[in-house]
C-alpha cells in the first residue's frame, strides 16, 4: 500500500536518543512540517514512563513547530492509545498548521488512510480465510 509520508526522514537526536526515542520528520502533499514522535525502549534500559514521554513529545511538538513556523502553537496532535495501533510504543504524530484548512486536509487525509487500510483489511481477511 503506498505511503503518505513523502520525503520520510528518522533520526534520533541527543534528547530523543536518551529517552529511547527517535523522531520521523516527513511532509504530507500540502503540509510541509509533519512529524511522529516515537518511543522504542530497549528491554535492557529503565525507560521512562507513558506520561514522562508525552510530557516530553508535547515539548518537542511546541519545539518543532517554532523551527517550522515561528509559533510555538501552530500545530495539532494526534496521538492513539496502544490498544488500537500495530505496536504498542508510544507514539504521537505532530502536524504543523497555521490555516484552519491545513487542519482539515490532515483530517481528509488520515480519513483515506484509515478507510482505504480498513477495505484492504477486509479482503485480505476474506482471502485468507
Amino acid at each position: 500500500m503506498p505511503s503518505f509520508m513523502l520525503d520520510r526522514k528518522q533520526s534520533a537526536p541527543p534528547d530523543f536518543a536518551a529517552r529511547c526515542c527517535v523522531l520521523v520528520r516527513y511532509r504530507l502533499p500540502l503540509l510541509r512540517h509533519c512529524y511522529v514522535l516515537c518511543h522504542e525502549p530497549e528491554s535492557q534500559r529503565i525507560s521512562p514512563t507513558e506520561a514522562e514521554i508525552l510530557a516530553f513529545f508535547f515539548a518537542q511538538a511546541h519545539s518543532l513547530a517554532f523551527e517550522a513556523v515561528g509559533n510555538m502553537n501552530a500545530f495539532m496532535l494526534i496521538y492513539s492509545g496502544s490498544a488500537i495501533r500495530k505496536r504498542a510504543n508510544v507514539h504521537l504524530h505532530v502536524f504543523v498548521v497555521e490555516h484552519r484548512w491545513q487542519k482539515a486536509w490532515v483530517y481528509t487525509v488520515l480519513a483515506i488512510k484509515n478507510c482505504a487500510l480498513a477495505v484492504y483489511n477486509m479482503f485480505r481477511r476474506k482471502k485468507h480465510g
